[in-house]
């Protein structure tokens, strides 16, 4: 009989096959809400990103949880629907092939790295604002972001107010003075009235 194995247990064994990418080269463009028919397809939610389009010029995307536990899937079909929320994008994934497969990645963030999106230094997605510091420019501070809120004349930042209440600032230049990446603030030059309920 031969010797019980005593090695010691590989702890990478059952390590399910995340993508070795950083978080930090990661950007969220979208949300996987659930599949699309049978044939592996799913509905994306691409308000994260500034432009739906940015789909079809990317070569892969990375789905998961958080940016640190993600699995790359090459993209095979981008299409569009138009819907009551705005543009849904309908996208097929290589290695996604039914529906079961679809269903077990619903609900789910989508990235891209900043390199295939092609992103400049200073640009930024929406998201990445969300809970950023609002000041204004002698340095008050007036609250944190909470979305930023597609409008019929022009989009506009939610902003959370210290005591709760919610306003928004119009993301225009009349409004938005600079955005701090560094110190994650949005600056803003308010008028009066435009901070009250």
């Amino acid at each position: 009989m031969s010797p019980p194995d005593s090695s010691p247990p590989n702890p990478d064994a059952h390590r399910p096959d995340y993508a070795e990418v950083p978080p930090r080269d990661l950007v969220q463009v979208g949300f996987v809400f659930r599949p699309h028919g049978l044939q592996g397809e799913l509905k994306i939610d691409p308000r994260a990103t500034d432009d739906p389009a940015r789909f079809e010029a990317l070569p892969s995307v990375y789905i998961g949880a958080r940016p640190h536990r993600v699995r790359r899937y090459p993209i095979a079909s981008v299409r569009y629907q138009q819907t009551k929320r705005g543009v849904t994008v309908i996208l097929g994934l290589d290695g996604i092939e039914d529906r079961d497969a679809a269903e077990a990645i619903a609900k789910r963030k989508v990235y891209a790295t900043e390199e295939a999106l092609g992103l400049d230094d200073e640009e930024l997605f929406a998201h990445q604002l969300v809970d950023w510091a609002v000041v204004t420019e002698d340095g008050t501070r007036l609250g944190a972001v909470v979305t930023l809120r597609e409008m019929p004349a022009q989009d506009a930042f939610v902003v959370r107010r210290e005591d709760g209440r919610e306003v928004m600032i119009p993301a225009v230049e009349d409004f938005i003075v600079a955005l701090d990446e560094e110190a994650e603030q949005v600056v803003v030059r308010p008028i009066d009235g435009l901070l009250e309920e």
